[in-house]
């Protein structure tokens, strides 16, 4: 009815409407579909859409999975202490005994847990800020003893300290004025303590007079290693963000782009041995690390940038591949660019002067049992037995994303002697550089959370997204060309309409429906006659009457 009421132009364009949606749509519906998928196929073939989603979840944001790892880090980070014991000190200073021996006592582990305080995002510089917080737990059914039963032959860090500042400072005179005041405080060179107080801090006379007299100086009244590593005021960091290819490296630390205390004033007259710009903390890592890039560790306890270099890749037990790099060999060498100049009391090759960090203090820094150090020092000692695989430092980052897996950083502490005429106190342990212990940081592995989105992404996501694009790929070309086949070769011919008189006024549609198919005509017949009837040339200027009603 709507049709007839049309104008002849009108209904003609109708009709041809319909006969291309009868002729053509068994074939034009394949070919868009199939022209469809083979766009999604070779759109994911080309740009990856695991790289992208990679992006999206490395994104640093409020409340996304990076920014919360940083704030609360879920990483297992352990530090072992292993404390050399002196054992021939009386026949040593009694001159019995040319070499100084001892042994290894130790793990005592603790739990190293870090936090990031005040996090926020500085958008317009594209930063991360942060104060870190660490906080270490002692883990007394994991160490070889508690370390308030373990008692220890070991050098008096606060005498040798004085002293050998004294004799770096001061003249003769001065020199001798020291060595009776310390002498008359009764200090001793060796002390028998135990190793909660040679770590976390012991009384000494010294310590006690300095703290009353030179307060801006020397700012504790007892004196441990640990407890002066680990007691220093929290510092304000930022990390890059925004920059994809410096992402989470170091901008700045307490302000600064380098360490002061290593003589840093600028970036234009800095060196690589007090530059932290750069640098990692270790938490993550930029995106696609490369085999021919020098990864730079930054420790504040260690006062130092310590540089990593590639040395293979590995297979993990999940089924992906990591890179592991190794602490550089030369690291500590006085040759090494990492190296501060030095013009006097220059260390030997193998070792690290950090004594601008802790008070003027000599204390210096080597890989465990003298690996890679002057041969000359190690005839000073015996005792220590270097293992490089069990005492070298290393670092394994999934490449592609900068994940951590694995962290193991082992160095060793130890105290440079120097002696002046006048003060004859360190006058046996002259020009050695005595061991005090060693400390191993690691982590075996990462979180199983971290592990677990790790093995989606590069294990069972890239075959399975291989295996759509191939499948997409597949039915777009069978659903296209099937499409264009039949859009060549359609499956129905149109038959022209014989040309009917127009009939007269009929009393009811149904009727003549009746009479014209009695119930008895086929399928075929009447696919074929209402093909028929759809098939009207534009020529024909009276349609015939499709629907007849009173």
């Amino acid at each position: 009815m709507t049709i007839q009421r049309m104008s002849s132009k009108g209904r003609i364009s109708i009709v041809k409407i319909q006969n291309f949606t009868i002729e053509r749509r068994q074939s034009v519906i394949p070919l868009v579909y199939g022209t469809l998928l083979l766009v999604v196929a070779v759109v994911m073939a080309t740009v990856s859409p695991l790289e992208r989603i990679t992006n999206w979840y490395l994104r640093v944001s409020e409340g996304s999975f990076v920014y919360r790892m940083w704030q609360n880090p879920t990483y297992d980070l352990y530090c072992d202490v292993y404390i050399y014991n002196y054992t021939n000190i009386p026949a040593f200073l009694a001159g019995d005994d040319a070499v100084l021996k001892m042994t290894e006592v130790g793990p005592f582990r603790y739990n190293e847990k870090r936090t990031n305080r005040n996090m926020s995002i500085d958008h317009e510089s594209g930063r991360l800020r942060m104060t870190p917080h660490i906080n270490l737990t002692f883990l007394p059914h994991e160490s070889v003893a508690h370390t308030k039963d373990v008692y220890l032959n070991v050098p008096n860090i606060a005498l040798i300290a004085i002293s050998t500042l004294a004799a770096d400072k001061l003249g003769y005179i001065a020199n001798l004025g020291a060595y009776y005041s310390i002498s008359a405080t009764g200090s001793k060179l060796f002390l028998n303590i135990t190793a909660q107080e040679y770590l976390w801090g012991y009384q000494d006379p010294i310590v006690t007079i300095a703290n009353r007299f030179l307060p801006g100086w020397i700012d504790f009244g007892k004196i441990g290693i640990m407890d002066r590593f680990y007691g220093q005021k929290m510092l304000g960091t930022e990390v890059q963000i925004r920059d994809t290819h410096r992402r989470f490296e170091i901008e700045t630390w307490d302000g600064s782009a380098g360490l002061v205390e290593q003589g840093f004033k600028d970036l234009n007259t800095s060196s690589l041995c007090n530059t932290i710009k750069g640098s990692f903390e270790g938490l993550m890592f930029s995106p696609k690390v490369f085999e021919d890039k020098e990864i730079r560790l930054f420790r504040k306890q260690a006062c130092r940038v310590f540089p990593f270099v590639y040395q293979k890749d590995m297979m993990t037990d999940s089924g992906f591949t990591i890179q592991r790099f190794q602490m550089e060999r030369h690291a500590f060498n006085n040759t090494s660019p990492y190296a501060c100049k030095c013009t006097e009391n220059c260390l030997p090759n193998g070792f690290v002067d950090i004594s601008s960090c802790y008070y003027g203090f000599p204390i210096t820094l080597s890989k465990p049992h003298f690996i890679d150090v002057d041969p000359a020092q190690k005839l000073h000692f015996e005792g220590m037995t270097p293992e490089p695989e069990k005492h070298e430092s290393r670092l394994d980052i999934e490449p592609n994303t900068g994940v951590p897996l694995s962290l193991q950083s082992n160095i060793q502490v130890n105290i440079a002697v120097r002696t002046n005429a006048g003060n004859p106190i360190t006058k046996p342990l002259k020009d050695k550089v005595m061991p005090l212990m060693w400390v191993s940081l690691y982590c075996r592995e990462a979180p199983p959370e971290v592990l677990s989105l790790l093995r989606l992404r590069f294990v069972i996501a890239p075959p399975l997204v291989i295996t759509a694009t191939v499948l997409l790929f597949i039915a777009g070309a069978v659903l296209g060309a099937q499409g264009f086949y039949r859009l060549l070769r359609p499956k129905y011919r149109l038959i022209e309409p014989e040309v009917v008189p127009k009939p007269r006024r009929r009393k009811s549609s149904i009727a003549i429906n009746m009479s014209d198919n009695k119930a008895f005509k086929d399928d075929d017949d009447m696919a074929k006659e209402a093909v028929s009837l759809l098939a009207i040339r534009e020529e024909d200027s009276d349609l015939p009457d499709l629907i007849l009603t009173d």
